[in-house]
């Protein structure tokens, strides 16, 4: 190594001495030797010649030695001066990489990192290596844009002599190839990971104990689970069951070796299941994993069943179309044809198998019809047509049905009558075509309409608009002025005339003629309909005259009806009764100001709440019940109910309530409360007065009865004791009692007929 390094050295001096030209050097020893004589010239020459000539020897076996060295390590390399200059290049520096790390590329030639960005001088390897960083292994590329791309290893050593850089060493391995196998690699793994994932049926890798390494997406899918739930456990766990199957195809798998296929019934899935299980095996020959595919087959199982059904099902499909279905050979020979196909020909499914094409279709498409046969036929292409056939249209397929080989030896023909699609064509075109004339005048009823329903402005206002909207839906909107007349007022766009060519729809308001409505071109156009106006125009103006006047209906409505909230406000202020007016959404939101009488509460105290808050306990079941029916959208009448005035004492209400319905919800109600305080007090005086009354009857009654008695027997002692003093002093007390209970007797009437009088009048 030490003997390399002098090379080195001895090189990198002696090659600055070669460079220059003998008489130089001559001259140099010239001016070190002050007197030089010419027997000391001649032999400085003979020796400057001599280690001249030693220095190429050395020079050339050092380069030897290094190419050799690089050759052995299969590498190239460059070796640079401590200056960063390239002293040393092994594979000559015509070499394309070479040329790229020493940063000398030509024709586009470039050095670049593996994301694609370019290398940059100053960060060449060589430059990096002199700056005393190392690389080792450091993969580059190099391309021209026109030939094949080259990927090198790259390593960078800068050389130390003494603890000061002196040079550097890099070195490069042409990778291409291994390259291209790691890719090539990449590639083989994804295609074999898309492919295991692809699988339409459930693969799944085990260890030789049942535990699931992975299963493919179909698999996870099957079971629901992800691959973290399943990884782990053993295949039968995730089906919920504590030991191996007792018929397993990896069981039998692990014994033979070799692949098994076992079909079985898995009553937890309720499928037929084949299972087929490979075996993997390790360098001793013994199973490292299994591969076990499983295919649902319980189709397979039932396939006789269902291919009787199918075949049964298949004539029905081939039946239930209006379609007319036929399956012909290559001659044009039927060889089925559905229940359409032999209702359209009067013929048996029996008659038709067989016959020709001539023999059933009319001779003037028969012709026709065998050269579209035979173009289906030789390009295997379908062929779709319409044809009228018997004043009638039909759309017709021709699909060519290929054999196992891919040959086309059948074609399936498909008619379908669209006698009423093309009808409702060309009926969807004629409406097309009248839309798309109409959609002028549709824009300008829709601005003539924003005018009017969002317009703040006043009428004159909201004319003069109109008035000049009005031309733009007319075919010519240059050519045209307008011009309308209400209540002897005009309104009319700029450089209104009346022409010959005018148009006019008079304007109604509650069925009395108020104005008219004039649209006039100002040269003349080519006649259409009855004149130089469309049909179309001519409805326009007077559907927007109509509009027109109804609009100055909903206006004159709209004024009316804030007249008459302004006069109901005015009424509801001054009445007794109180109003109110509360919303779902927002509370009250107008009580009139006899609330101030009624409950001592002024407006503005009331509007911040919610009356259920004034309601007393005792009515809140009545209240709810009411609110209730409001919230069916029933009105309620007659709702009495007691509510707390602001003193704190109680007042009567009789309250009659209506919905307030938008888009058929009720959001919120109208009420109308009336004080029966007063009232309801007087029905508490009659029901007491009725009370008493109630109470005199029933005393009367007993009292009469209690004294009767006692004077009957007084009345009969009397008679025992005869006559004298005693006898007419009892006598006339007795009297004097009978005409008490006479006159108890005649209020017990009087009282019963007072009842009678209440209760007839229904005063109680």
């Amino acid at each position: 190594m030490q003997k390399t390094e002098q090379c080195q050295k001895g090189r990198c001096y002696m090659d600055n001495l070669r460079n220059e030209p003998l008489d130089r050097l001559q001259q140099l020893i010239q001016d070190a030797l002050p007197t030089p004589n010419s027997q000391l010239q001649e032999r400085l020459k003979a020796g400057i010649e001599a280690l001249l000539a030693e220095n190429r020897d050395l020079a050339a076996r050092a380069e030897r030695e290094h190419n050799a060295l690089l050759a052995a390590i299969g590498r190239r390399g460059i070796v640079y001066d401590a200056a960063g200059k390239a002293i040393v290049v092994s594979s000559g520096e015509g070499d394309r990489v070479a040329r790229a790390l020493l940063g000398r590329g030509e024709g586009g030639t470039a050095l670049y990192y593996p994301d694609g960005n370019p290398v940059r001088p100053e960060d060449l390897p060589g430059r990096r290596a002199i700056g005393g960083e190392q690389l080792i292994d450091v993969r580059f590329i190099l391309h021209d844009g026109q030939a094949e791309e080259i990927y090198i290893s790259v390593s960078a050593t800068p050389i130390v002599t003494g603890g000061t850089i002196s040079g550097a060493v890099v070195t490069w391995l042409d990778v291409t190839e291994e390259e291209r196998t790691r890719r090539r690699v990449e590639e083989m793994n994804r295609l074999l990971e898309g492919l295991f994932e692809s699988l339409g049926d459930i693969v799944a890798v085990q260890l030789p104990d049942h535990t699931i390494l992975r299963y493919n997406r179909t698999g996870y899918e099957l079971i629901g689970m992800r691959p973290e739930e399943v990884r782990g456990r053993k295949c039968y766990e995730l089906i919920g069951r504590t030991r191996p199957c007792e018929f397993c195809a990896t069981d039998l798998a692990l014994a033979s070796k070799k692949r098994e296929v076992i079909e079985k019934f898995v009553p937890e899935l309720g499928r037929y299941l084949e299972c087929r299980s490979s075996p993997i095996l390790n360098e001793q020959g013994g199973v490292a994993f299994i591969v076990e595919q499983l295919y649902d087959i319980t189709d397979r199982k039932r396939a006789e069943e269902e291919r009787r059904e199918s075949e049964a099902t298949a004539r029905a499909l081939l039946d239930a179309p209006a379609d007319m279905i036929a399956l012909l050979d290559t001659e044009g020979r039927v060889i089925d044809a559905n229940e359409t196909v032999i209702l359209n020909f009067s013929r048996s499914r029996e008659e038709l198998i067989g016959m020709s094409a001539s023999e059933i279709f009319p001779k003037d498409i028969v012709g026709l019809h065998a050269s579209r046969l035979h173009e289906v036929i030789r390009s295997g292409k379908p062929l779709r047509l319409e044809e009228t056939w018997q004043g009638r249209h039909y759309d017709t397929v021709l699909y060519p049905v290929r054999d196992a080989r891919g040959t086309a030896n059948r074609i399936a023909v498909i008619i379908r009558d669209i006698t009423e699609i093309k009808q409702a064509e060309d009926t969807l075109r004629k409406l097309t075509h009248d839309l798309n004339k109409r959609l002028k005048e549709l824009s300008t009823l829709y601005n003539m309409s924003r005018i009017i329903e969002q317009s703040g402005d006043s009428l004159d206002t909201i004319f003069c608009s109109i008035v000049r909207l009005l031309p733009s839906g007319w075919q010519y909107p240059e050519n045209t002025v307008a011009r309308i007349t209400v209540h002897g007022e005009r309104f009319e766009t700029e450089g209104f005339r009346e022409t010959p060519w005018r148009q006019a729809s008079p304007i109604f308001v509650h069925g009395k003629r108020v104005g008219m409505m004039e649209i006039c071109y100002l040269h003349e156009r080519p006649e259409e309909d009855e004149g130089p106006f469309l049909r179309e125009e001519w409805e326009l103006i007077d559907t927007i005259a109509g509009q027109f006047g109804r609009m100055i209906e909903r206006i004159q409505a709209a004024e009316a009806l804030q007249k008459s909230k302004l006069e109901f406000r005015e009424i509801a202020q001054q009445g007794f009764d109180m109003i109110y007016t509360c919303y779902y959404d927002s509370g009250i939101t107008y009580i009139s100001p006899a609330v101030i009488r009624i409950l001592g509460y002024t407006p503005d105290e009331l509007a911040t709440g919610k009356f259920r808050d004034y309601v007393a306990p005792s009515s809140l079941s009545e209240w709810e019940r009411g609110r209730k029916k409001i919230a069916a959208g029933e009105p309620v009448e007659g709702l009495e109910i007691k509510v707390f005035r602001k003193d704190g004492s109680v007042a009567f209400l009789e309250l009659n309530k209506s919905p307030i319905i938008r888009n058929r919800t009720v959001v919120g109600v109208h009420a109308v409360g009336r004080d029966i305080t007063e009232r309801k007090q007087h029905e508490l005086l009659r029901q007491q007065a009725f009370g008493q009354i109630e109470r005199n009857i029933e005393q009367f009654a007993v009292l009469g009865d209690h004294i009767r008695q006692p004077l009957q027997v007084i009345l009969g002692m009397t008679e025992l004791l005869g006559e004298g003093e005693v006898t007419a002093k009892i006598k006339e007390q007795v009297e004097r009692i009978d005409g008490y209970i006479q006159e108890l007797d005649q209020g017990w009437i009087e009282s019963r007929q007072v009842r009678e009088f209440l209760r007839k009048y229904e005063l109680v």
